[in-house]
């Protein structure tokens, strides 16, 4: 998400968006397996990481075929929605059940598919109330289950191609080298004043990107 706030004001939003494929796969893949009893957790999330997958790699053909101010501002508006949402720390009456699942992988997907920001996910996992483990790892095969259907459809549409691997592998790098600068920043300042710098970053990027796609 923090990258999404960024890359979109210098580079293509559909390049942005395609950049940032393996980064999310990756860091996704690394969070599920390295998290306790992941495969307990997994399978509790089949039904929306599955719908997650399919309406990303369904919408996610369609983007270079969308006019890019308006990418630009879903992506904002996704933004704005993922730092509003995590301000106010919004809270559901959600469950594990099947209607709630289908819905949070039918919208994961429509946005997803158009910004890599699934806000969604975030809201539902965090509505959920789970213990640390049980969020890091359901919500990190969430975003790994949109990421492989990002990847895929990108490819298909040829917007994800061989020109841009190599510079998406060296995303790959800057975002595990971002998780570490990021760990020891938030060693060093209080954690609830990094949290509100970030917040508030991705929310006045995400204004601006709305604001820039409607002039």
């Amino acid at each position: 998400a923090v990258a999404m706030s960024v890359l979109p004001l210098f580079i293509d939003p559909a390049i942005a968006v395609a950049l940032l494929t393996l980064p999310i796969l990756l860091t996704n893949a690394q969070q599920v397996i390295t998290g306790e009893g992941w495969r307990k957790i997994v399978p509790q999330f089949y039904v929306a990481g599955g719908l997650t997958f399919a309406t990303t790699f369904l919408v996610s053909q369609f983007l270079p075929k969308i006019p890019s101010p308006v990418v630009s501002g879903v992506i904002g508006v996704t933004l704005v929605l993922f730092a509003v949402s995590a301000m106010v720390n919004i809270r559901l009456p959600v469950s594990k059940s099947l209607g709630w699942q289908i819905a949070v992988g039918l919208s994961s997907g429509l946005i997803g598919g158009l910004s890599a920001v699934k806000t969604p996910i975030m809201i539902y996992c965090t509505a959920l109330n789970l213990s640390r483990e049980e969020f890091i790892v359901s919500a990190g095969f969430l975003f790994f289950s949109g990421g492989v259907g990002l990847l895929l459809g990108l490819s298909l549409a040829d917007v994800f191609n061989p020109s841009l691997l190599s510079v998406s592998i060296g995303a790959v790098i800057m975002a595990f080298a971002g998780f570490q600068i990021g760990a020891l920043i938030r060693r060093r300042i209080n954690a609830t004043l990094f949290r509100k710098l970030l917040l508030w970053t991705m929310l006045i990027l995400g204004l601006q990107m709305v604001l820039l796609s409607l002039v």
